[in-house]
């Protein structure tokens, strides 16, 4: 009897068990076959990385720059929204399907950019930096405007604590999470479609579209701190600017970038960006550093013990102490870089 009375109640839990465990089940299943907003990128563009030819680079005039052009299909708000930090949504999707259905590009204007330079800082939201710089012609027109931000040093996750959120891989640190699974979009998006609307209305001052869950950093960093400078791009600026970047065809792009105030060199800076889509990274080795650049990818430093950022340092400073963008027998002129450094500076007459 006793044996019965056992057996029964171990078939009723087992029923009740089952029964309870069907519904999680079901709503995973369908988290992640359903689409919960159309795609970011248009169809047309979706491959898009508006990458001219290096020989149509290399002929363009100055200020004859290629922009990322991938069409985005962004959810948009016109005020601040509230934050989703700190929330636990239940995931939608794997990070592979989101990976599928995410895009943001890192590519910097391609050709020979030259024009007044300005540039701002300040902090934002929990003590991240911000640091907007604009580029405009002797019209007063805005060439270009580029915003980077650095996490914190009190950073929550403590890796990205001072590092560049757009070229390091923050982004894809924010893809993992499920808080990004309805919006799709990374920081990136949001900083890259506010400097569109900058660049193309020729203001810096007043709304602008932010894409719907990227809205913290395009306002209260990008817009706050560009608006600061709403008065001085009005004028001719006594420092100057001159770069040039570079698609290599073997899904890098070279950049280097001075600014000059009454023909002395104040800053240089040399970088090279990994390709968008790690298909078009020719060496196997590198394609995971996608969407990255050498000098601000977090892993590409581990890996290679900081060797790029090495280079890049001893260069510049050279070319800052010396004056010159020619250099013969130096230490650095041995490393592998070099030689894509010297195809860029064609390019720069000093």
């Amino acid at each position: 009897m006793k044996k019965s009375y056992l057996f029964a109640v171990f078939i009723l839990c087992s029923i009740i068990g089952l029964s309870a465990c069907k519904p999680d089940q079901r709503i995973e299943t369908e988290a992640s076959s359903t689409s919960v907003r159309p795609p970011l990128v248009n169809e047309s563009s979706s491959e898009s990385e508006a990458v001219l030819p290096s020989e149509e680079t290399k002929n363009a005039g100055i200020n004859d720059l290629s922009f990322e052009d991938t069409s985005y299909n962004y959810d948009v708000v016109t005020g601040a929204t509230q934050t989703t930090f700190g929330s636990n949504p239940k995931p939608l999707y794997t990070y592979e399907e989101k990976l599928k259905k995410m895009f943001w590009s890192n590519q910097p204007p391609l050709g020979l950019m030259e024009g007044n330079y300005f540039a701002n800082d300040g902090y934002f939201d929990v003590g991240n930096k911000g640091i907007v710089e604009i580029i405009t012609d002797d019209t007063q027109k805005i060439i270009n405007v580029e915003f980077n931000e650095y996490g914190a040093e009190n950073y929550y996750a403590s890796k990205y604590a001072g590092a560049n959120k757009r070229l390091s891989d923050y982004a894809f640190f924010q893809a993992q999470n499920p808080r990004t699974d309805t919006t799709l979009v990374t920081v990136v998006n949001g900083i890259t479609f506010v400097e569109k609307q900058m660049r193309e209305e020729n203001r810096i001052t007043g709304n602008f579209e932010t894409v719907k869950g990227s809205s913290t950093t395009a306002r209260e960093g990008l817009m706050a701190i560009a608006a600061e400078l709403a008065e001085e791009i009005k004028q001719p600026s006594k420092t100057k600017y001159i770069g040039y970047a570079e698609d290599f065809g073997n899904g890098l792009i070279g950049r280097i970038q001075l600014t000059v105030t009454d023909g002395t060199i104040d800053s240089a800076r040399y970088d090279e960006y990994f390709a968008d889509q790690p298909e078009k990274i020719v060496a196997d080795h590198l394609k995971k550093y996608y969407r990255q650049s050498k000098y601000f990818s977090l892993e590409y430093h581990e890996e290679t013990k900081d060797d790029f950022i090495a280079f890049s340092d001893h260069l510049t400073k050279a070319i800052v102490d010396q004056q010159t963008l020619v250099f013969e027998n130096s230490e650095f002129t041995k490393h592998p870089s070099f030689a894509s450094y010297q195809k860029l500076i064609e390019h720069i007459e000093r």
